[in-house]
């Protein structure tokens, strides 16, 4: 979990959830289907006493519940029964959180008691999606968005660097979408499979069968201000056969995520589509092309869009 300090949001989980809380509260479902979705988002820790994140989840949920005026019996006396049993503190303290600290987190609590005790025992009105998200991008057609390196304009910074100096893009990276969805009827997202390599020259289809060594990535979201953000732009449709994509991408084994998943989590979490051509160690004009290397081809990773293509 990694605790970073006394606070109910100090650790990585509870810092996500309240993102992850937000989301789902725009879906148009009552209290319990909430909770529901947001206990299955992070299961172990939500069902599992004896996970470290156990206490923290139930804890952070009644806040977050609590401060956006929604009412939920179940959440709240749970929170609650921790607080009064002790079992977070002791959790702390088994993680190796200070005498001096568990009092400081033990202060916390009391406000946060305090606090559930008397909320509202019925919800505020609470802004709803009216319609499913419109889908932003089809299925089996390529798209390329221009990168710096291997690296995409960050939609929610726009074309500046961290230093807020000019973005200056000197390549594209392509993806094409090989699946679809809508979690709980409502939050699109999309399954992409992406080009590691960059190619300098704004692709065409015509040259769409090249080895760009191609990843199958988990599922993304991709809202149209990200689209627009991201300055994405639609190549053309690919002839790609389904049931050959759905049979080279069908590994069902931990740390991979095969073709036909479902994309609800990632949806959920908002995980956009330009977590696909951020930076990482192992890029292309990092590793890969430095080096002479290419990638390894596996479960995830193909050579070029032959394997997959109609006829």
């Amino acid at each position: 979990m990694g605790v970073w300090g006394v606070g109910l949001y100090a650790n990585d989980m509870a810092a996500d959830m309240r993102a992850v809380v937000k989301s789902v509260l725009r879906l148009p479902v009552d209290e319990d289907r909430i909770v529901a979705i947001l206990s299955d988002c992070e299961r172990r820790a939500a069902t599992d006493p004896a996970d470290e994140s156990h206490t923290t989840f139930w804890l952070v949920l009644a806040d977050q519940l609590e401060k956006r005026g929604v009412a939920h019996a179940p959440t709240r006396d749970k929170a609650i029964a921790i607080i009064d049993r002790g079992d977070d503190l002791a959790m702390m303290e088994k993680l190796g959180m200070k005498q001096a600290d568990l009092r400081k987190r033990a202060t916390k609590l009391a406000e946060l008691r305090a606090r559930l005790a008397a909320a509202p025992r019925a919800s505020k009105p609470r802004a709803t999606m009216k319609t499913p998200e419109p889908y932003v991008l089809e299925v089996g057609v390529l798209y390329a968005c221009p990168v710096k390196g291997s690296d995409c304009i960050n939609p929610y910074r726009g074309k500046k660097n961290s230093d807020s100096s000019p973005w200056m893009p000197d390549g594209w990276r392509q993806f094409v979408v090989l699946n679809r969805g809508r979690a709980f009827d409502y939050l699109a997202w999309y399954h992409p499979l992406v080009a590691k390599k960059p190619v300098r020259e704004k692709p065409h289809l015509s040259v769409a069968s090249t080895d760009l060594w191609w990843q199958l990535d988990t599922p993304k979201t991709c809202p149209l201000r990200h689209f627009e953000r991201m300055e994405i732009e639609t190549i053309g449709t690919l002839p790609i056969d389904m049931d050959k994509a759905r049979a080279r991408f069908a590994t069902h084994r931990r740390g991979y995520v095969p073709l036909g998943a479902d994309g609800r989590s990632w949806a959920v979490n908002e995980v956009t589509i330009a977590d696909s051509m951020h930076p990482s160690s192992h890029d292309w004009d990092r590793w890969y092309g430095p080096r002479g290397l290419v990638p390894e081809e596996g479960p995830t990773m193909m050579r070029s869009l032959g394997e997959i293509s109609a006829g």
